[in-house]
């Protein structure tokens, strides 16, 4: 089986990708809509499993999201059970570095922080929450090393300013070439 993940900037498409590929027949997973994935530490120890939500304005800030291990074992592990040939994992964690040799390719979904900029503002106006629970100006703030991080990994870049159609293409032809790797 091939496991790939998908991440990205906050706003990058990681979750309309996922989405997309599921509606072409593939196997994919917006980890970030699974909360028993993810998770946001507190600097005092406790986590919040959904946080930025409007009756959550009481709690800190949180400071990063993170992965559950054993969590992300398990998806893979049912997937592989189950017979899944590619199983796409969409999202961003602050300790998904670490966990990077679970994926047999990394797949960057590169945007420009101006691209950044406008998504997210368009999700604040249309009374959303980022995923990624980053404000626009963490989300700034983050960007260079996030994407320098990634590109030090050898994560594969993928152009997500185009049309969603588009880039999950791309994504399919970079799956390609990464299975083809692994045959080598």
């Amino acid at each position: 089986m091939l496991v790939l993940l998908v991440t990205g900037v906050p706003a990058a498409g990681k979750s309309t990708v996922a989405h997309k590929l599921s509606d072409w027949g593939h196997t994919s997973i917006s980890l970030d809509d699974d909360n028993s994935t993810c998770s946001w530490p507190y600097f005092d120890g406790p986590q919040d499993t959904q946080p930025g939500r409007q009756d959550n304005s009481s709690s800190p800030p949180p400071l990063r999201r993170t992965w559950n291990p054993y969590r992300l074992e398990e998806i893979i592990s049912t997937a592989r059970h189950d017979g899944v040939q590619t199983l796409w994992l969409c999202g961003q964690a602050t300790n998904a570095p670490e966990l990077k040799d679970r994926f047999d390719a990394c797949l960057l979904l590169e945007i420009d922080q101006t691209t950044m900029r406008r998504r997210l503002t368009a999700i604040e106006q249309n009374g959303g929450v980022c995923r990624a629970n980053d404000s626009l100006a963490t989300a700034m703030a983050s960007y260079q090393a996030f994407v320098a991080t990634w590109r030090r990994l050898g994560a594969v870049p993928v152009d997500g300013t185009q049309d969603p159609d588009q880039v999950c293409q791309d994504l399919l032809m970079a799956a390609a070439f990464a299975a083809l790797g692994r045959h080598r």
